[in-house]
């Protein structure tokens, strides 16, 4: 039997992984044969690769192939990389400009977020963070973003670890929780008044990417007093603007699900 060319394999493995991200239900051997017009039993040998290495995962009642969360939190690390000041500057700087507030973006890890840009704001008092700050997730209205609309294996495995306590408004009952995350998917932003510190809000709404997977999230901070704990429709209108016109940018062609 030939032995396939190292170049070749890898092209093929890429191939692979490419038509399982933008078909989030997962494909089986002879959809991905006929995806990409390769033999069955080849597609198979990668996959069998794939999965055993973490890179995939396999429905045990489809036999369906999906993206693995070796190769998810690799491409999370891959999409830290890129600097979303750079192709969405603009819209950013109109949510900052309209609200006045300060304007944070942020990535994920399997627990915490991470700050990755921040836009100050131009109230007088004004609300700051450093770059590669880290947040747990319950505590803050980022990482609620995170656990409504990112990965489900990452929300179920989060709550089902005792969550953090920083504040005695931090929601630490993983069933109230649930409910808020509920609320959230419907809504599209999520908030966390003196959650994470006594004094301070955040709203936050997500950041798509083009497979339509969740890229990270986009904030606005501040005082309680600029940033109330019952939100402004002119607040929340804006926040969901941002996060639609950068979602944009970033090739997400799809619905809205708010």
């Amino acid at each position: 039997m030939a032995t396939e060319n190292p170049t070749s394999t890898t092209l093929v493995s890429l191939k692979i992984i490419e038509a399982l991200a933008t078909h989030q239900q997962g494909l089986g051997v002879t959809q991905l044969g006929q995806l990409l017009g390769m033999p069955k039993a080849r597609i198979h040998r990668h996959l069998t690769t794939l999965r055993d290495n973490g890179y995939l995962t396999q429905d045990p009642r489809t036999s369906h192939y999906q993206i693995g969360w070796q190769f998810y939190m690799m491409s999370r690390r891959c999409v830290e990389g890129f600097d979303v000041m750079t192709f969405a500057h603009s819209e950013v700087e109109t949510l900052r400009n309209t609200l006045g507030l300060t304007v944070v973006v942020s990535s994920f890890t399997d627990t915490q977020v991470v700050v990755t840009n921040i836009m100050n704001g131009t109230n007088q008092l004004e609300i700051s963070l450093r770059l590669g700050s880290r947040f747990e997730l319950n505590s803050v209205a980022q990482g609620k973003i995170v656990l409504a609309f990112g990965p489900a294996a990452l929300a179920e495995s989060y709550l089902a670890m005792p969550l953090p306590f920083l504040t005695p408004h931090t929601v630490t009952s993983s069933e109230k929780l649930r409910t808020e995350l509920a609320l959230i998917r419907q809504r599209g932003w999520a908030d966390a008044p003196e959650e994470l510190y006594v004094g301070i809000n955040a709203m936050s709404a997500p950041l798509f990417q083009a497979s339509g997977r969740l890229f990270g999230t986009i904030a606005i901070i501040g005082s309680i007093h600029y940033l109330p704990k019952e939100p402004s429709q002119r607040n929340i209108d804006a926040l969901l603007t941002a996060s639609r016109d950068v979602s944009r940018i970033m090739g997400y062609q799809g619905d809205f699900p708010f």
